[in-house]
């Protein structure tokens, strides 16, 4: 059963909406200041917290920065008298679900909670962590969720940010999937597969006779995805008159094909994608300030595999049911291979995962077990370097025990089993680093 916290300075308003919801079959507790219901959230997990914007003592945003730190999966919604556009912005940068305005009526507050407690990663079965193909259920993962949640149904441009590798696209297509365009159009384009001068004719087309060659009408693809999502990968290898197109564009709703005079008008939402950091394409004038500003109000960060180490597991096992179904035959992992995938480093991050898995399916046609030995045959023949030399042997040892110990549920005689080593020689590790179970 799902929790709700309601906080309102409003006793008349806190009741209302206690009832209503209570009806409903929730779990409510309602508190009428901030300090209480951060009290109330220390004790008891809430899935969702209605949250009034103004009230004596700390505002909504402020209580939003506590409940984060408390509960980092609650799904937090705003209510408000006085609604900003700043405010609003704020609310998302900060991890808010949702921002609405005073006076709301009960089908809308009940639309966005059913919304938010849908894909919540607080109360999905455990096991279950697959958000639109996005696989995982660390913090990392869970954020990049809830972000989806909040502005999946904006209209305004997104601009996701990850090393190559990744699933900069799906997350872009989880965003399109999740949002009211997803019967439309999902078109996706790579700036680096292009040269610079043909990338504008793809994104915005030509008319007959624009130049040489140009023999009948070409339709560009902003046009091609009306209605729906307009995926540009690799920004960083837009050249800056593109960039300045592509503003003009996200900001008018309108364009000119090359070589045409009369503008054009297209519904299309732009979910852009670099791999660079773009503070620094900034600074060092490669990447258009202006545009800059314009793509990065709703951001998404995707945090590399090797900060995520609680879902490499979840991956490849995900992976290896996908390539069982493709070569028609049952294969697993053994726990020494899952614990070989856990201390490498993933340079090459998720992407660099599923290939490694795939190669040695390939490689081991007839396996219908996946071992450690195999891990390390394939790991052999990669350029991507091992954790341990990316940081002190001893620390990277501490890690992959403690993520090992919490895979297992801190369960000794399985961790040490997964590790390949004996009870005693497990428990004189941990002692030796200090990890216990709080």
């Amino acid at each position: 059963m799902a929790r709700i916290l309601i906080l309102d300075d409003d006793r008349v308003f806190r009741r209302t909406l206690d009832r209503a919801f209570s009806s409903r079959g929730y779990e409510v507790w309602s508190a009428g200041c901030p300090e209480e219901a951060i009290k109330l959230a220390s004790q008891i997990e809430f899935h969702c917290a209605l949250i009034d914007m103004r009230m004596p003592g700390m505002n909504g945003l402020d209580v939003i920065k506590e409940l984060k730190e408390i509960r980092p999966s609650i799904k937090n919604i705003i209510l408000t008298g006085h609604a900003s556009i700043e405010d609003a912005v704020r609310t998302i940068k900060l991890g808010g679900y949702h921002y609405l305005t005073k006076p709301c009526n009960m089908e809308e507050i009940d639309r966005v909670i059913n919304e938010a407690l849908k894909n919540s990663p607080s109360i999905v079965e455990e096991g279950q962590a697959e958000y639109h193909g996005i696989v995982g259920r660390s913090s990392g993962i869970r954020r990049v969720v809830e972000l989806i949640e909040l502005i999946k149904d904006m209209d305004l441009p997104v601009l996701i940010c990850g090393e190559s590798g990744t699933g900069k696209e799906l997350v872009a297509r989880a965003i399109h999937k999740a949002s009211k365009r997803k019967d439309k159009p999902f078109i996706a384009i790579n700036c680096a597969s292009l040269k610079p001068e043909l990338l504008e004719n793809e994104l915005f087309g030509h008319i007959k006779g624009a130049f040489t060659g140009a023999m009948e009408n070409k339709e560009g693809l902003v046009s091609m995805a009306n209605e729906g999502t307009l995926f540009i990968d690799e920004m960083g290898d837009m050249n800056l008159v593109v960039q300045a197109s592509l503003l003009r564009f996200i900001e008018t709703g309108t364009f000119r094909p090359l070589g045409s005079t009369r503008e054009q008008r297209v519904n299309t939402r732009i979910v852009a994608a670099i791999n660079r950091d773009i503070e620094e394409e900034v600074q060092k004038k490669r990447f258009r300030e202006d545009l800059y500003y314009r793509l990065n109000v709703y951001r998404i960060n995707i945090p590399p595999l090797r900060e995520r180490r609680e879902d490499i597991e979840m991956l490849a096992r995900h992976f290896m049911a996908r390539l069982s179904e493709l070569r028609g035959t049952s294969v697993r992992l053994s726990d020494g291979a899952t614990g070989r995938l856990l201390t490498y480093d993933w340079p090459g991050n998720v992407r660099e995962l599923f290939h490694l898995l795939e190669r040695v399916c390939v490689l081991r046609r007839d396996a219908t077990t996946i071992t450690r030995a195999h891990i390390e045959d394939a790991l052999g023949s990669t350029t991507a370097r091992p954790l341990s030399s990316v940081s002190p042997l001893k620390e990277s040892e501490k890690r992959h025990i403690l993520t090992m110990l919490k895979l297992h549920r801190w369960n000794i005689t399985q961790t040490a089993r997964a590790l390949g080593i004996d009870r005693r020689t497990l428990q004189r590790k941990m002692k030796q680093y200090g990890l216990r179970r709080d």
